[in-house]
């Protein structure tokens, strides 16, 4: 009976190993599963990003066209291309206020409040989270444009009609 007893002790750390080897192992294949899970997810998720990036360019064409011909028609296939392009999940960059230097390409430069975009060149447009195409932006300097000073009371300020004094 000796010998079961000393082999007893053998076998348990032996047990012990297997079963932190194999708890290891499951976990490796639960993390294995989880990462292919979310990269199938994004991979069908972004699968049409560059199509999508591509009709943005004609997108554009045809806003440029509406602008220049006022056609009812064209209005209304700008106004489907639109809704299809939210369908999909693109939106268009928002541009109101500070720049953004991960949504924005600043372009040049302007008279303005500083960091604040004073025109938009071209519409950036984001895929879900990710930027399909940053905007293209004129961003204010924090130079003001030169006043003139006018004196009160002179030809060029308007007082001297409203006082009679043509």
């Amino acid at each position: 009976m000796k010998k079961q007893t000393k082999t007893e002790p053998q076998i348990d750390p032996k047990i012990a190993q297997l079963e932190s080897s194999l708890a290891r192992a499951l976990a490796d294949y639960a993390n294995l599963e989880r990462r292919f899970s979310e990269q199938s997810s994004s991979v069908i998720k972004f699968a049409t990003s560059n199509l999508l990036t591509k009709l943005l360019d004609i997108r554009d064409h045809l806003g440029l066209a509406s602008v220049q011909i006022k056609d009812q028609s064209l209005n209304m296939i700008l106004s489907s291309f639109d809704k299809l392009l939210v369908d999909e999940g693109v939106v268009e960059v928002k541009t109101d206020g500070l720049y953004d230097p991960s949504s924005m390409e600043c372009q040049e430069m302007g008279e303005g409040e500083k960091d604040k975009v004073i025109k938009v060149i071209r519409p950036g447009y984001r895929l879900h989270d990710r930027v399909l195409r940053t905007a293209r932006v004129v961003v204010g300097s924090g130079s003001q444009a030169p006043t003139a000073s006018v004196p009160k009371g002179s030809d060029l300020d308007g007082s001297a009609q409203s006082e009679g004094k043509v």
